[in-house]
């Protein structure tokens, strides 16, 4: 009989965490839905403010782990970006690119992502761990569709699509340096572990729980910073320019004569 209570309060707390996780999910998807307005207030008034995103990603340390450094070039680009919630479990990231003449084409590209529990329809389960599968069962991961994005020009050399052969080395290293770009994120699926742009999962919630909610932070104190050297830098200029003026120590006429002497000593008579 005891063991039988036992059972059922631990069955009914069991269910009561159920219940406790809808709520969580309720509250989550109630807050993004009243934050979606203001974030579409706030991207208006973005475009107003010149070099906002160039500003927040370029200065950004933990942004900058996750693309090579040729790409900053592109990044500087964005225009704007904007993500939109259809709830917690799915979202999408929008991008504005302004373009670059005879490089890189004007575009908006849109990538969604979508929170995954089925682990079969991941592709090489065999390169994840049993735990770190579990958790992906049980917690869920994030996916997403491949979108459609042209590349720059300047990239023909690695982009994957236009490497006709992959199995030369040459080949594998081209490959695997567009993959780590970028452009390469784009392509990121969330089902080919290995084998796609490293770690697309933590750069797509760095957008959605860091970069996006606080930009306005990072804006301000990037801008900040920025301030800062430039000042720091001019103040060096004027220091180079115009030497501190030093009033002379007076010095005493006998020490003067003292000082003098050695140098009268070292000239060599005729």
């Amino acid at each position: 009989m005891a063991n039988e209570k036992l059972s059922l309060a631990l069955q009914g707390l069991a269910n009561i965490e159920d219940e406790l996780e809808a709520c969580d999910k309720k509250v989550q998807n109630y807050r993004l839905s009243v934050l979606q307005p203001v974030y579409n207030k706030r991207n208006a008034l973005i475009q107003d403010v010149p070099d906002f995103w160039k500003i927040v990603l370029t200065q950004h340390q933990d942004f900058a782990d996750y693309i090579q450094v040729e790409d900053f070039k592109y990044v500087e680009n964005i225009s704007s970006i904007e993500i939109d919630w259809e709830s917690i479990d799915e979202f999408q990231i929008t991008f504005n690119f302004q373009g670059i003449e005879d490089d890189f084409p004007k575009q908006k590209v849109c990538k969604k992502f979508k929170l995954e529990y089925d682990v079969d329809k991941v592709y090489n389960p065999n390169k994840l761990k049993p735990e770190e599968l579990e958790d992906m069962e049980e917690f869920g991961y994030w996916t997403s569709e491949p979108c459609a994005i042209q590349w720059p020009a300047s990239y023909n050399g690695f982009n994957p699509a236009k490497i006709m052969d992959k199995s030369s080395a040459i080949g594998k290293k081209n490959y695997r340096k567009g993959m780590k770009s970028f452009f390469g994120w784009f392509k990121w699926t969330g089902l080919k572990i290995g084998k796609e742009f490293p770690n697309g999962q933590d750069l797509a919630t760095l957008f959605t729980d860091d970069i996006y909610p606080h930009c306005l932070k990072y804006y301000t104190q990037a801008h900040r910073d920025l301030e800062d050297e430039r000042d720091g830098t001019d103040s060096e200029v004027d220091d180079e320019e115009e030497p501190a003026f030093e009033i002379p120590e007076e010095v005493d006429e006998e020490e003067e004569e003292e000082e003098q002497e050695p140098a009268s000593k070292k000239v060599k008579k005729g």
